[in-house]
């Protein structure tokens, strides 16, 4: 291996150790588990060192074809210590605002979706739907008032022609069949 390969490879395990130091703050502003969860850091940190470790040998093999020395770990935790050291406070102010912007800009995303589309959407459906009833309730009245006045002038003649006791009989059942009616056509016009 050529120096200058040693000196590109040092120089990428600085890079790398920043790199460490920054993905595990924000690993740790997102998986800061409450107490009663601390299973999930069982699953969560072993996946992270391995996409990390992953990530540093794939860097690693262009340019010294994957071998390591002693030197590439030291300058791994100078890179790291220089993050800690100098670039952790104000690389975490930064991520914090990036994220409180991030977060206002998918409210307010969310927001005038569902003003601009969700709610008038569902305003319109229902103002359908409320005039779909009241248009089956109207010509459901038309209907019913069309026949019952053949069904008036009937009465008429059969006042006219059959007895008093088979009135009184016929009245009886068309109250009856009316109830039965009603109780049908409220399943219909029943308002919720």
């Amino acid at each position: 291996m050529t120096l200058e390969q040693q000196y590109v490879s040092l120089i990428l395990m600085l890079a790398m150790g920043i790199w460490f130091g920054a993905s595990f703050s924000v690993y740790q502003h997102f998986v800061h588990p409450k107490k009663g969860r601390r299973w999930i850091l069982l699953i969560s940190d072993p996946l992270f060192w391995i996409v990390q470790a992953v990530l540093l040998f794939s860097l690693l093999l262009p340019v010294n074809e994957g071998q390591l020395r002693l030197y590439y770990f030291l300058g791994i935790a100078l890179g790291f210590a220089f993050y800690k050291a100098l670039l952790e406070k104000p690389f975490m102010r930064l991520f914090g605002k990036i994220v409180a912007v991030t977060v206002r800009t998918g409210r307010f995303t969310a927001k005038t979706v569902y003003q601009l589309l969700i709610y008038p959407l569902f305003f319109l459906l229902m103002l359908v739907f409320r005039l779909c009833r009241m248009t089956v309730n109207t010509l459901l009245k038309i209907l019913l008032f069309l026949l019952l006045i053949p069904l008036k002038i009937l009465r008429g003649i059969v006042r006219l022609v059959l007895p008093d006791r088979a009135v009184v009989y016929l009245a009886k059942k068309r109250i009856w069949i009316q109830q039965k009616f009603n109780q049908w056509m409220s399943l219909f016009t029943k308002r919720k």
